[in-house]
């Protein structure tokens, strides 16, 4: 009886041990089957990645290959695609054409409104506001046509031919109003107006006046002028004075062909001086803000309340 006492208990001692061990062993194979699968979801991941990089590669290759092909097709060199051009030119072209519509009508500013002149103003304010820090000064040889202005001294130039009451004709036709730059190594500019007498001179082109100045540039944005002398000449009598001339007042001859011909050629030419420069010196430069340059339009502002100025390339062979 003892002896199976003795057996029982090293068969619960060893029944014992066995569990000890089941429930050891139990971690470990817990451990070992979440590190499997770790390994199973890494795995899976990186299938993933390979199969979206093949993808992604796949579609670099082929749009590679449709640029390649396509230059090849048409015999230029193949080069990557390129991002979409900036829509600044569009706002820019968008200011420009607000502001002109703004000045149409206007003539030139001397029908402008206290009303319209402040929405004009707003209006060139926006296309000042697309003007780079510094212009390129390149382009501003060339002539311009002026479109409006707000300078004192010039409003009631453009306003000679406003129509006068009771449907008189205006006693000066005022044709376009130009200045001509010529590049900044030579610094030359020209005022030119063109002008006319109802009657005795040819319409919009009977004769020109011009102001010839020099310029030179003081900053980025900023040049001088210097106002040197005038001359009126350019003289294109109407073919009704012409005929006055020739049959009614002279006799048909030397001395007939001989005033036409002075009248035709005549060029008087005197100093011009700016009223900053007869108070001050005929060597005084007058400063000119210039606010605006592109390839069409000029858009400047003369120093202090003197006024503003828009402009519009033309052709320099313009008349």
């Amino acid at each position: 009886m003892a002896l199976l006492r003795q057996h029982t208990a090293r068969l619960g001692s060893r029944t014992s041990c066995y569990s000890q061990r089941c429930v050891g062993v139990r971690p470990a194979a817990a451990a070992a089957a979440a590190a499997v699968a770790a390994a199973a979801a890494a795995a899976t991941q990186r299938a993933t990645w390979l199969k979206v990089s093949a993808a992604a590669a796949d579609a670099a290759v082929t749009s590679a290959g449709d640029v390649a092909f396509s230059a090849a097709a048409s015999g230029a060199p193949a080069q990557a695609p390129q991002a979409a051009a900036p829509k600044q030119s569009d706002a820019r072209r968008a200011a420009k054409d607000a502001l002109l519509t703004w000045i149409s009508g206007t003539r030139r500013g001397a029908a402008a409104t206290k009303q319209l002149r402040g929405q004009i103003e707003e209006a060139q304010v926006a296309v000042e506001a697309l003007s780079p820090a510094e212009l390129t000064y390149d382009l501003l040889e060339g002539k311009w046509l002026l479109m409006y202005t707000t300078a004192a001294d010039v409003l009631p130039i453009v306003g000679l031919d406003l129509e006068l009451p009771f449907g008189l004709p205006a006693p000066v036709t005022v044709g376009n109003v130009y200045q001509r730059f010529s590049s900044v190594a030579r610094g030359s500019v020209q005022n030119i107006i063109e002008f006319s007498l109802p009657f005795l001179l040819q319409q919009q082109q009977g004769a020109t006046f011009t102001v010839e100045a020099s310029y030179e540039v003081r900053s980025g944005r900023r040049i001088a002028l210097v106002f040197e002398e005038a001359q009126l000449g350019k003289v294109r009598i109407s073919p009704g004075l012409e005929a006055l001339l020739a049959s009614a007042l002279l006799p048909r001859g030397y001395l007939n062909q001989q005033l036409l011909l002075a009248i035709r050629e005549l060029n008087l030419v005197f100093p011009f001086r700016s009223a900053q420069q007869q108070l001050q010196g005929a060597g005084v430069a007058a400063p000119y803000l210039l606010t605006y340059l592109d390839e069409d339009m000029l858009i400047g502002r003369a120093s202090g309340t003197a006024g503003t100025f828009v402009f519009r390339r033309v052709p320099d062979h313009e008349h």
